[in-house]
C-alpha cells in the first residue's frame, strides 16, 4: 500500500519538481493548482498528507485549510514563501501540522513528511490506494514500480530516461524546454551549452521505437521543447 500525498500549489514548476522527487521517495502523488479542485480531490479520494501553498488566487491556503478541516483531519504541511512569524502562527492556528518556508531543502522536507506520517492517527486510519498507471498510447508507466512497458514488453531505462518520460506523461499537452527538463529531472542548474537532455531524449525515442519526423510518443516543438500530446 502506497502513501498518497496531494500537492496544492499554483506554481506548476514547483508541483512538477516535488512530484518527481516524492515519487522517487516511494509516495503516490496527486496534484492541483487551486483550492476548489483540491477540495474535490479531498472529498472523493483518500490522502495521508497534503502539501499546501498559501499564496494562491481565489482561495488562499489559510482559507483553504479552514475548509479542509471541516471535512478531514488529514495532516497538512504549508509550503510557502511567507516567512514572517505572524504567518507561521496564523498557519498553526488555522490547523496546519508543519510550516516549511521556500526555498526549502528536499531532504529536510522528506524527513518532516516521514515524521508527521509516523505520528499521525489520521494518516494511519486512511486506507492508501495504489497509484494508477500512466498511458502513452501503447506504452505503460507504473510509477510505484518505476517500470515501463510497450505492448506488455518491459523496456529497460536509465533513471534519467524514466524521469523524463514520467514528467512528460504526467503533464500531457504541456511543452517542457530542455532547461525545464534538466532542472526538474537532474535537480541541478542548466547550462545552455549542455546537450544532455537532447542525448537522453534521443536514447529514449530509440527505446520506444519513436522518431522525430513521425513522432508517436514524444513530440518536438521546434525552437521550444518537448511534449506528449494530450490525446496520446
Amino acid at each position: 500500500m502506497c502513501t498518497r500525498i496531494l500537492i496544492v500549489d499554483d506554481d506548476r514548476t514547483i508541483v512538477d519538481f516535488l512530484s518527481i522527487f516524492l515519487e522517487r521517495e516511494g509516495y503516490s502523488i496527486s496534484s492541483c493548482y487551486e483550492g476548489e479542485t483540491a477540495l474535490d480531490h479531498i472529498r472523493n479520494e483518500a490522502f495521508q498528507l497534503i502539501l499546501l501553498d498559501i499564496m494562491m488566487p481565489v482561495l488562499n491556503g489559510f482559507d483553504l485549510i479552514g475548509r479542509i478541516r471541516e471535512i478531514s483531519e488529514v495532516p497538512v504541511i504549508f509550503l510557502t514563501a511567507k516567512d514572517q512569524q505572524e504567518d507561521k502562527i496564523r498557519g498553526f492556528i488555522a490547523g496546519c501540522d508543519d510550516y516549511v518556508t521556500k526555498p526549502f531543502d528536499l531532504t529536510e522536507l522528506s524527513l518532516r513528511i516521514s515524521a508527521i506520517l509516523k505520528r499521525s492517527p489520521a494518516a494511519a486510519e486512511q486506507p492508501a490506494e495504489a497509484p494508477g498507471e500512466l498511458q502513452i498510447k501503447d506504452v505503460t508507466l507504473l510509477p510505484e514500480e518505476h517500470a515501463v512497458s510497450k505492448n506488455g514488453v518491459e523496456i529497460n531505462m536509465t533513471p534519467k530516461e524514466y524521469g523524463i518520460l514520467l514528467l512528460l506523461a504526467r503533464n500531457k499537452g504541456r511543452v517542457f524546454t530542455s532547461r525545464d527538463i534538466y532542472e526538474l529531472v537532474w535537480e541541478d542548474t542548466y547550462l545552455e551549452s549542455d546537450n544532455t537532455v537532447l542525448t537522453h531524449i534521443r536514447n529514449l525515442r530509440e527505446k520506444l521505437g519513436d522518431t522525430v519526423k513521425n513522432s508517436k510518443y514524444i513530440r518536438t516543438v521546434w525552437g521550444v521543447g518537448y511534449k506528449v500530446d494530450k490525446e496520446a
